[in-house]
């Protein structure tokens, strides 16, 4: 299976956004305050969106090669997972390990899966799902992962309802965004399905579950955080736009105004080191500042400006040293031809 150039621009769409809210708005913003719309959080969803629109469309590609698909993918994200974790555990202790991507952990919203936990939990468990589903050779059924979509979204519904009636708090957006990335991979069969009566029928069963989710998303959001003296009582509302926000832009990008700029799509290949080794580098460059005697203004601007070098060193070193070695070695261990390079995919 071939590159999709607007996917990898999507993801470096994705790594600007991660960017901007690690190392700009903190200088921009007052300390304390936090802007309306979460870009940690839409950036964490159209990189898990990416995964949903390619790795179906992957797996059936390769036959029925469930095995070489989960040895390829664990080549290529546990090293750089592991250190990440490393580098976490040393920077940042004050969050656990494992939780490498995760800028900051909201007392209280727990069951908010990205901003909580990061993307490995639902990524993991979309791969898991994914595999089951294709092992029982029903993955290729545009049906069958609409109805998904459909049954993970009444899930999270009856976890934010539940939620209401015990006063607890549950994974309520893990099932939500599992269903969102089923959904998404709706949206590769409807660009990219050779034959026009899929294309149709693909549509059809994304603009249905499109206006489900228009209905039911909003009763979560409100069900799930709107419980009074909480402080996800004011969290809400903006959660709910950052979802909103993520799906309306991934549906443009991904349709009518898909992403081709070279910065994008070069960002994009590097877009799941920086998550991965972002906030652990931009603690790095607050600890090169303070051994440079820095204070005020000065201090933060350097701050910011250590931290992103160190980052994109950290993710091209990632991707030369250990992403681009393995997934060849992945390819050559599993019979899988090598995907054409992002300059000629460019150059077309």
């Amino acid at each position: 299976m071939e590159r999709l150039v607007h996917i990898d621009a999507l993801r470096g769409g994705a790594s600007i956004l991660l960017i901007v809210h690690v190392v700009a708005l903190p200088l921009l913003t007052e300390p304390g305050s936090s802007p309306a719309i979460d870009l940690w959080l839409v950036a964490t969803l159209w990189l898990l969106f990416g995964c949903g629109f390619l790795v179906p469309a992957a797996l059936h590609a390769g036959g029925n090669d469930g095995r070489g698909f989960a040895i390829r993918r664990l080549l290529r994200l546990l090293p750089v997972y592991l250190l990440a974790v490393l580098l976490t555990a040393v920077l940042l202790p004050s969050l656990p390990a494992w939780l490498p991507g995760v800028t900051s952990r909201y007392p209280g919203m727990a069951f908010e899966a990205v901003s909580a936990y990061g993307a490995l939990p639902p990524l993991l468990l979309f791969y898991g799902l994914c595999l089951l589903l294709h092992a029982l050779g029903l993955l290729h059924s545009v049906s069958l992962r609409a109805g998904c979509a459909l049954v993970l979204l009444a899930a999270a519904l009856l976890l934010a309802l539940t939620q209401q009636l015990i006063d607890r708090t549950l994974p309520v957006t893990l099932p939500l965004v599992l269903s969102l990335m089923f959904f998404a991979s709706l949206r590769y069969e409807v660009q990219h399905e050779t034959s026009s009566y899929a294309r149709r029928r693909a549509r059809e069963y994304a603009r249905y579950t499109l206006r489900v989710y228009l209905l039911v998303l909003p009763v979560i959001f409100v069900a799930g955080w709107a419980r009074d003296g909480s402080a996800q009582q004011a969290a809400w509302p903006g959660q709910l736009l950052g979802y909103a926000v993520a799906v309306a832009l991934f549906l443009l990008f991904t349709g009518r105004l898909r992403l081709r700029a070279p910065l994008l799509i070069w960002f994009g290949s590097l877009s799941c080191s920086l998550y991965l080794l972002l906030p652990a580098m931009q603690r790095l460059g607050q600890l090169l500042t303070q051994t440079l005697g820095l204070s005020g203004s000065l201090a933060a601007s350097a701050s910011a400006v250590f931290g992103l070098a160190l980052a994109i060193t950290a993710a091209l070193l990632c991707r030369r040293l250990l992403e681009h070695p393995l997934m060849r070695a992945g390819n050559r261990l599993t019979g899988q031809r090598d995907v054409l390079p992002l300059g000629r995919l460019h150059s077309r």
